[in-house]
């Protein structure tokens, strides 16, 4: 019996316990991107096009949906300066900071925090940084 927490985009979630094992449910859930038949059956609030990563240990499962932002059918990217910029913010910088990092000038700065937020659909510096953590997108950059 696995112990499954499926978190919904709105931040509310649901428990349930299922037949399939834990790995399985993992490993289902990697490969496809997507819920699984055996937990879409029972998923009234869930919606099609959210992407689930699943994080596992023993016999429990949560599965967690990773913030895709669509503009219709085009997906925002990041330009490689508001990554840079981004990374800034991930370590605590202040703009002029990071414009003095980027040799940059501080309204360059702001001009692609504007840019990060709105891909982000985050309203603040703090959100944006915690967004892209998780989705992976300021570990990815960084290593």
């Amino acid at each position: 019996m696995t112990h499954l927490i499926l978190i919904q985009t709105d931040q509310t979630f649901t428990y349930r316990q299922i037949s399939q094992p834990a790995n399985q449910v993992t490993r289902d859930v990697k490969m496809v991107g997507s819920l699984p038949d055996y937990i879409k059956a029972d998923n009234t609030s869930g919606k099609p096009y959210v992407k689930y990563t699943a994080h596992s240990w023993d016999d429990w499962v949560v599965l967690i949906p990773i913030d895709i932002v669509n503009d219709g059918d085009n997906i925002k990217r990041l330009t490689r300066r508001q990554l840079d910029v981004l990374i800034g913010l991930s370590q605590g910088l202040t703009g002029k900071q990071i414009a003095g990092r980027l040799n940059i000038s501080r309204r360059s700065v702001s001009m692609h925090i504007a840019g990060i937020k709105s891909c982000l659909s985050a309203s603040t510096q703090a959100e944006c940084v915690q967004k892209a953590t998780r989705l992976g997108i300021i570990n990815r950059v960084e290593k």
